[in-house]
């Protein structure tokens, strides 16, 4: 299991991607939907231990 701080930093690193990807494909795209619902599910984790 991840520590709080290690999902943190994968978070904010998730975070940063997933603009750069709207940017290039658009809220819509395939990988853009992707990319968000791990951010759902690590920033779900990160809650738990909090």
């Amino acid at each position: 299991m991840k520590t709080r701080k290690e999902l943190y930093e994968e978070i904010m690193s998730l975070k940063r991607r997933m603009i750069h990807i709207v940017d290039e494909k658009g809220m819509n795209h395939p990988v853009t939907i992707q990319t968000s619902q791990k951010l759902d599910r690590l920033i779900t984790e990160y809650m738990k231990l909090t």
